[in-house]
């Protein structure tokens, strides 16, 4: 393990153990004893509960692993020479600052690049979103998202001059869009938030288009296995309400993967069959039927969030595979999106050494890295909000209390 990695371990261990220390002294001692009595029982409960979910999870991957293991492939870190990877991430605030005059976000994205164990070389932006207390929090939701978005890819596209050998994103080539067509189904949005979006597009196209870069999907709530299950078996999998990390991390031995173009018979169909599990949950559905409704979902998704047409959101489908990786026995898989043309290129990269990863998290080096950085604490957007008020007052050349009217708190009880 080099030193990176060991600092990066000892971060981790770190907060996590000041979030145990959190708990114990603070979260159940503020609790009324009553309270505190009753969560106990309820944990007990659902210790209860969850320890017959463990085993019945662990009975379904087992009648499913003779169909499973033969697409889980073992892999070999290698020793071929001092790659340097990139790594861009974006973060915002947890909890906006909700005034009676707006609404509040801050947002920020970098990169770091790393090489021989060091980081060689960083960069790191800003952003904002103000809103009209009179918008919905789900299109505030919208704006950040695909805002946010934005910010990354310009930051992606930043890293990318500095020529690394491997570009990795935090999160989905697609993503924003995805959130984009939640978002659009529930709120009208304004054609201005659609143009930042088809600019967000166009900057991962040039991404895709590099052959270096790739996506790190830390919470892929994948279940394309469920879904490809039911197909070939003609009937419900039991294992279609389970994501696809829960089951692989029984089976997959580090380090290994298993490639869903291999397992699906061609890329951009994890989606498709993950949909495949949602729609035989809800009942009334074949298998085939049920895949029919996903691809069309799939396609509408996209042409939906951004305006494109059908055969633009195919394109854009099928050039993007999923794996899912394993280096790290006590972490479960993440997913990584590559693009088809550079998947072998980027995957020689990546395993090109033991050190490009931090087996504390089970993730690459580098997205570790990054997520330090860029993070924004809980706290920041208050702080933030109250630094523009005080510039507001030293300017303001009316009454100083129309400026504490407008930046009063919609919740005082929230702001502490």
């Amino acid at each position: 393990m080099s030193e990176l990695q060991r600092f990066i371990a000892g971060l981790v261990c770190l907060n996590l153990g000041d979030k145990i220390a959190m708990s114990s002294e603070t979260a159940w001692g503020k609790l009324p004893i009553d309270l505190q009595e009753q969560f106990y029982e309820r944990a007990e409960r659902e210790a209860r509960r969850l320890t017959t979910v463990i085993r019945d999870l662990r009975s379904k991957v087992e009648l499913a692993r003779n169909k499973l293991e033969p697409y889980v492939r073992r892999l070999e870190f290698k020793a071929s020479g001092d790659f340097s990877i990139a790594a861009v991430d974006g973060s915002f605030s947890p909890r906006p600052a909700e005034t009676i005059g707006a609404r509040f976000t801050v947002y920020s994205a970098g990169f770091v690049m790393v090489k021989g164990g060091e980081i060689v070389k960083e960069g790191f932006y800003s952003g904002g979103v103000r809103h009209d207390q009179a918008h919905s929090r789900d299109f505030s939701s919208a704006v950040l998202h695909v805002q946010g978005s934005y910010l990354e890819r310009r930051a992606a596209l930043e890293a990318l001059k500095e020529d690394p050998d491997l570009l990795l994103l935090d999160g989905s080539f697609l993503g924003f869009a995805y959130s984009l067509f939640r978002v659009r189904r529930i709120v009208p949005v304004p054609q201005w938030i659609v143009d930042t979006a088809r600019e967000t597009l166009e900057a991962t196209e040039k991404l895709l288009d590099s052959g270096k870069c790739a996506g790190v999907v830390k919470r892929g709530r994948s279940r394309a296995i469920g879904g490809w299950l039911s197909i070939e078996e003609g009937g419900k999998s039991p294992l279609t309400d389970c994501l696809d990390k829960q089951i692989l991390h029984y089976l997959m031995k580090p380090p290994s993967i298993l490639n869903y173009r291999e397992l699906l018979k061609q890329p951009g169909l994890q989606r498709a069959y993950s949909r495949v599990s949602e729609l035989l949950g809800r009942g009334g559905l074949s298998p085939k039927d049920a895949f029919e409704q996903a691809m069309k979902w799939v396609v509408e998704s996209l042409t939906k969030a951004l305006d494109v047409s059908g055969e633009t959101a195919l394109r854009l489908e099928s050039r993007i595979n999923r794996v899912q990786i394993k280096v790290s026995a006590e972490n479960p898989p993440f997913e990584l999106e590559v693009p088809v043309e550079s998947e072998d290129k980027v995957l020689s990269v990546l395993f090109s050494s033991v050190d490009n990863f931090n087996m504390a998290t089970g993730l690459p080096l580098a997205i570790d890295l990054v997520d330090e950085s860029v993070t924004l604490p809980a706290e920041f957007t208050r702080e933030f909000v109250r630094e523009v008020e005080a510039r507001i007052v030293d300017s303001y050349d009316g009454d100083p209390e129309e400026v504490k009217g407008f930046f009063a708190a919609m919740n005082p009880q929230k702001e502490f």
